[in-house]
């Protein structure tokens, strides 16, 4: 099994079914999970275990969703906040992102927005690779990027950090990790400070 770096995700949903879906898929990921019916539950779970995303129905029979939203913010400003509503409006959607809100997913959901809702709030606190695989393939998905703007071949790039294309195309398809002299190569070629490569990943 894979070494991730821990996440802690907490649902407010006042629909049992939907945290139980949401659970799964989250679970499924490998998100450590809470779930909560009960909006005072949950805050009460987040202001002793603080969490980092949080995803909150805007509509419950027993709180407002943007309070609550507004609550989780005021006590926890670093958590990232999805909004949950089926048939949202326009002014609640606002509401919800004055509130705190910082992406909205629309009901009913599907797994793999859900999943991608996660992955960009995951990202925007640093956490965009969760395994050493995930960073490898970031980290060459990036060279890549940055070598075919650059207008230079793999063969061409290589020859340069003396390394065979090979090598690189393995590092760019994020099959293998590479030392930081190799990189430091790399960006010395490429004409780029080595910052570069980790931005957001």
């Amino acid at each position: 099994m894979k070494t991730r770096i821990p996440v802690n995700a907490v649902v407010i949903d006042d629909d049992a079914s939907v945290c139980q879906q949401l659970a799964g898929w989250l679970e499924s990921a490998s998100y450590q999970v809470r779930t909560f019916t009960d909006p005072a539950e949950g805050l009460h779970h987040l202001s002793a275990a603080p969490s980092d995303v949080a995803l909150v129905d805007l509509r419950m029979p027993s709180a407002d969703g943007t309070d609550v939203i507004a609550a989780l913010t005021k006590d926890q400003p670093g958590l990232r906040i999805l909004a949950l509503s089926a048939f949202p409006d326009a002014q609640q959607v606002a509401e919800a992102y004055q509130a705190g809100a910082h992406d909205l997913i629309q009901k009913p959901m599907s797994e793999g927005e859900v999943l991608q809702a996660m992955q960009r709030q995951l990202s925007r606190i640093g956490i965009a690779a969760r395994t050493e695989q995930d960073f490898n393939r970031l980290l060459g998905a990036r060279i890549r990027t940055i070598r075919k703007a650059a207008g230079r071949t793999q063969t061409d790039l290589a020859a340069g950090c003396q390394i065979t294309a090979a090598q690189l195309s393995q590092i760019e398809l994020g099959k293998t990790a590479t030392s930081t002299w190799t990189l430091a190569r790399i960006c010395g070629n490429l004409k780029i400070p080595m910052h570069r490569l980790f931005e957001q990943l």
